[in-house]
């Protein structure tokens, strides 16, 4: 930034001190589109929730001479056939899904009909002590109404438009304070350019100040959410989305800020 860019930021930010309570709602308003873009990304799709459906496992003992780098090797190999979605390995004692007594694999079946093809395949295969089949009953998750994300692209479009709008409304009143010293620095032959910078600075400071709020409200409801079971059931990522979310948050708010600053930076044009 130059010399007369940087002379006029801070002129500009003195003037600002005026006006703070339209620059924090500004902030606001970003901060509200940003979270209203995160629900309308989190929101899972909407609809009926599924019926009950039926999970299907065989238990596959392990032989005890099975060294640990046969045990993972042997369940690649199985996860690799076309009927089983998942393998993984229990240890004598584990629950899920059933108790098992000693070291074992649980091998997910894509359906209950591939019971009989897998079963002989695994009677087939060497370190295979013993089968035992399991079907189990499970609920999928509860899914969100679709109205539910019909009113967060609403909210995402009236808070975005809310932003820009009183963007472009602070900047015109900062322009407004500082009188005819626009006039007189473009008679002066200060290029547009450099007239832009302290109205580019202001938004990119409300930006991330909008951002900084937007991350604030997002902990918050991480931290509660941590403890909702049925919240995490609703909306899996969002335990896991903080980080991400954080970091383009705070870049999205940035651009939102300097994008009102540009939008109402006071042109030759609209003041000839």
């Amino acid at each position: 930034m130059n010399r007369p860019g940087l002379f006029l930021t801070w002129e500009m930010l003195k003037a600002a001190r005026r006006n703070v309570g339209g620059l924090l709602l500004w902030a606001l308003t970003i901060a509200v589109t940003l979270a209203a873009g995160t629900a309308l990304l989190l929101l899972p799709a909407g609809g009926r929730s599924d019926g009950p459906i039926t999970e299907a496992f065989l238990i596959a003992g392990l032989s005890v001479d099975l060294s640990e780098a046969a045990v993972d090797e042997l369940a690649w190999q199985v996860w690799a056939w076309p009927e089983v979605t998942q393998v993984s390995f229990r240890f004598p004692g584990e629950q899920d899904p059933v108790p098992v007594e000693a070291r074992s694999l649980v091998v997910k079946l894509s359906q209950p009909a591939a019971r009989t093809s897998v079963e002989q395949k695994l009677g087939a295969t060497p370190g295979i002590t013993g089968l035992t089949y399991v079907e189990r009953t499970v609920k999928p998750p509860p899914r969100i109404p679709v109205l539910a994300r019909v009113l967060a692209l609403i909210g995402l479009a009236l808070a975005g438009a809310a932003a820009i709008a009183l963007g472009r409304l602070t900047v015109e009143k900062l322009a407004r304070s500082w009188g005819n010293a626009l006039e007189l620095l473009r008679s002066s032959g200060l290029p547009e350019s450099t007239l832009r910078i302290p109205f580019l600075a202001i938004g990119a400071l409300v930006g991330l100040v909008g951002g900084g709020l937007y991350v604030a409200l997002l902990w918050g409801a991480l931290a509660w959410a941590v403890d909702d079971p049925a919240v995490r059931e609703l909306v899996p990522q969002i335990t896991t989305c903080g980080p991400l979310a954080s970091g383009l948050g705070v870049s999205i708010g940035l651009v939102l800020g300097v994008l009102g600053g540009l939008v109402g930076f006071p042109s030759r044009r609209g003041h000839s």
